[in-house]
């Protein structure tokens, strides 16, 4: 765990932290199929309530898949992609108690072949993913059943909250590493045989990206995996887990190697990987699309129309700051 300057916490954060804790305690007295559909119903009530996020996901998915959508389906993918986190949420409190056996049997593993070939090249390997499905559940399996797995977050403003979350993390073998400053250490950790795992289906945080097609559309992608798998030489394996329809079991997918060209121009070699990494996470996207965040502004840099709120924020950021100017 990267070491890291705790954040002070405060009455509210206190008040949060022991709602978590007795939320927990709830759980415990409730078969996991019930406590599911709680999450399931709370994730429905918030789709109601919090009409920002609402907006923004039916905008996404709209502009995402165009005409092969009609409304009806837009407001099915967006509410049930709101069910999910709240499912995941619930799922999240359960993993403070969860024995690792009990993981593994809500967890069945399909084209792990593709990560054994990977596996056999390299000390070590780099796992493509996104914001989709219980990826907390993925990374805990993956950590207590195959190799030691660092994951790059910001930490949450919650530091009673963050505490739970390394905690929880660290029994299954996952190593959280910062924003500000993991990245060196994950390198590092990546030259002693342990695993990295990335999510590439949003920027921030990262300068360097470049334009690529996603969902048919100009979107800026990071490019960080492949030109960390052509500098290192470590393969890059997409990882991704997807809900079963009993809601309690999951599947954990390993898709084929990105092909990181290293003997080809730099520039190029990168661009057609990082073109290749949005390829593959818009195909599992359009193949449970409600497993998805679409809630997330993900084209808010190319297509800022798509957002006319966020523009209008900016305007009379603008304005202010040049009235103050002029003073």
């Amino acid at each position: 765990m990267e070491k890291k300057e705790p954040k002070r916490h405060h009455i509210g954060h206190r008040i949060v932290h022991l709602a978590v804790l007795a939320y927990l305690s709830f759980s415990r007295l409730l078969p996991m199929k019930t406590w599911l559909l709680i999450g399931k119903y709370f994730g429905r009530l918030f789709y109601i309530l919090d009409f920002s996020h609402r907006r923004i996901s039916g905008r996404n998915i709209r502009f995402a898949f165009g005409n092969e959508k009609d409304q009806r389906d837009i407001k099915t993918i967006a509410r049930k992609s709101f069910e999910q986190f709240g499912m995941t949420g619930n799922e999240w409190v359960l993993l403070r108690d969860m024995s690792k056996e009990t993981l593994r049997s809500l967890v069945q593993v399909e084209g792990k072949e593709h990560l054994d070939a990977a596996r056999r090249k390299s000390r070590s390997v780099i796992l493509l993913g996104a914001h989709f499905g219980n990826w907390e559940y993925a990374h805990a399996y993956y950590a207590s059943t195959i190799n030691t797995l660092n994951f790059i977050v910001r930490s949450i403003d919650n530091p009673l909250l963050e505490r739970e979350r390394l905690v929880n993390n660290q029994r299954f073998g996952v190593r959280i590493l910062y924003k500000e400053n993991g990245l060196r250490q994950a390198i590092r950790r990546l030259k002693n045989g342990q695993d990295l795992v990335i999510f590439a289906d949003r920027r921030e945080g990262y300068k360097q990206v470049i334009p690529c097609r996603f969902f048919n559309k100009k979107t800026s992608t990071m490019t960080l995996v492949p030109a960390l798998a052509r500098k290192y030489r470590i393969p890059v394996v997409p990882m991704f887990i997807v809900r079963n329809e009993d809601l309690i079991h999951h599947r954990l997918l390993f898709f084929p190697e990105l092909n990181v060209e290293y003997d080809k121009d730099k520039e190029r070699s990168i661009h057609e990987a990082t073109q290749q990494q949005s390829n593959i996470i818009e195909r599992i996207v359009r193949e449970h699309p409600d497993h998805w965040a679409w809630l997330h502004k993900r084209w808010k840099k190319d297509t800022p129309s798509l957002y006319p709120e966020d523009m209008a924020r900016r305007a009379r950021k603008k304005a202010k700051k040049m009235a103050r100017a002029t003073q």
